[in-house]
């Protein structure tokens, strides 16, 4: 089905069905590893030992750990289900030139025109994490990332997370992974409507 694809978008290389396989490989990765990052909060919270660890110290880890699965994951997901459907190239357009805050609020247009009424709230906590990633994989904080992290109620330090922090980043990840497996629907739906 994608063996013909060859789209190319700003920055990326063209979207052709060895591209396709390996981003499925991406996506089934950070799916395993959102569901053992939730086994393992059960696991750890039930041990006798494990349990006693102070929260901020388990629940740091985990914050750490789901911000740069999700991060990756929804990046994946829109290459995925976006990139190579014409339709959706407005969601797509997430890949283009710009900074991080226009590159989400492109994305949250696309989703609101849809009527998929994204969350104003899980965008910005989005933002935040993906500084909050930025930060983690290169070892050093923007200054101007670190204060719209603090802004939004989440720690500017990555040791200070909370398991109320962890909900949070996990909702923000289902939250824009539902509205875009939403949008992903809406554009199949469509597809077979047309006859395309």
């Amino acid at each position: 089905m994608f063996s013909s694809l060859s789209r190319e978008y700003p920055g990326e290389m063209a979207i052709t069905s060895e591209v396709i396989q390996m981003v499925d490989e991406f996506i089934d990765a950070y799916s395993d590893d959102q569901i053992y990052l939730e086994l393992i909060e059960e696991l750890v919270n039930d041990h006798p030992v494990e349990s006693k660890i102070p929260d901020s110290i388990k629940y740091s880890s985990f914050c750490r750990l789901w911000i740069v699965m999700m991060v990756g994951s929804i990046e994946m997901i829109i290459k995925r289900w976006a990139i190579p459907e014409p339709m959706m190239s407005d969601i797509a357009s997430y890949f283009e030139s710009g900074s991080n805050e226009e590159r989400l609020e492109r994305l949250y247009k696309a989703l609101e025109i849809r009527g998929l009424k994204p969350a104003r709230k899980c965008f910005n906590d989005y933002l935040a994490c993906k500084y909050i990633r930025n930060a983690y994989v290169h070892g050093e904080w923007n200054e101007n990332q670190r204060t719209y992290v603090e802004n939004c109620g989440l720690p500017s330090t990555t040791m200070s997370f909370t398991s109320e922090h962890y909900e949070r980043v996990k909702g923000c990840f289902y939250h824009l992974m539902n509205r875009l497996g939403m949008a992903n629907a809406i554009n199949t739906e469509t597809k077979l409507r047309i006859g395309s």
